[in-house]
């Protein structure tokens, strides 16, 4: 049956049968529609449109005013389904932090970047696996000709070394950028962080992945799709339930 279901494997299901194997059935193999969108998943979802269409206009040589970027944010946010808000946020104040993380982003532009690709789709080959399917935030030139991958993420707190480091979306992006045609050794990976702080900033966290890094993604990646195919689902109890859209399909587990 998941054989049947799963016709490409993503990072997104990766690090969702990561943080719950039993969330991942509900989600890819059972295809349950959520019970709701989480404000902040909604959030997130909105603030990178508009983010991807500030860079995809500047690509094509007239980038998006701030203003122009939170009409993005609002025809995304619009979008969403069954918005259930958490952390005491409604969608004033969320329009109200939105505004002000464009203009942050809009600040740590640097004009003389060179934008290559936004959103660009790869498909990796994996032997015995569905094909691995990924789109690259953007990949962008500095003047001396270093191409860097960024993804852009919203948090709470600045994340660590460590975090940044460890993080697999990162890692999944340098093998998708060596599909593309990019030497993997000489890129870099860049995550920019909006940070929903009492006064909002952008940090830019640059880090690099060694050729074992790739193949210990690849790894992982296998190890996945064998529980997958086992369907070894089962539930973890963390802090990221009180937000799940799948709860009471876990409790009726």
């Amino acid at each position: 049956m998941t054989q049947q279901t799963i016709d490409h494997l993503s990072y997104s299901q990766i690090n969702c049968y990561l943080t719950c194997p039993l969330r991942y059935k509900f989600q890819y193999a059972d295809k349950i529609p959520p019970a709701f969108t989480a404000s902040s998943l909604a959030f997130g979802s909105a603030i990178h449109e508009a983010v991807a269409a500030f860079y995809q206009t500047r690509l094509e040589g007239d980038a998006l005013r701030p203003d122009q970027m939170l009409d993005v944010y609002r025809d995304s946010w619009g979008q969403a389904e069954s918005v259930k808000f958490f952390n005491g946020d409604n969608e004033e104040t969320l329009v109200n932090r939105a505004e002000q993380f464009v203009h942050v982003f809009c600040d740590a532009v640097d004009p003389s970047i060179q934008v290559l690709g936004v959103e660009e789709f790869f498909e990796l080959s994996l032997e015995g696996l569905p094909p691995f399917h990924g789109y690259i935030d953007l990949i962008e030139q500095s003047a001396d000709g270093m191409a860097t991958v960024a993804d852009l993420k919203t948090a709470s707190k600045k994340p660590s070394s460590a975090n940044v480091q460890n993080n697999l979306q990162l890692t999944a992006y340098a093998l998708g950028a060596e599909a593309l045609g990019f030497e993997p050794d000489g890129l870099n990976l860049r995550l920019d962080v909006l940070l929903k702080s009492k006064t909002p900033e952008m940090v830019k966290l640059e880090t690099a992945r060694t050729i074992e890094d790739r193949h210990r993604f690849i790894r992982l990646v296998y190890g996945v799709w064998n529980g997958i195919e086992r369907e070894v689902f089962f539930p973890r109890q963390d802090w990221t339930c009180s937000q799940c859209a799948w709860a009471a399909d876990c409790h009726q587990w």
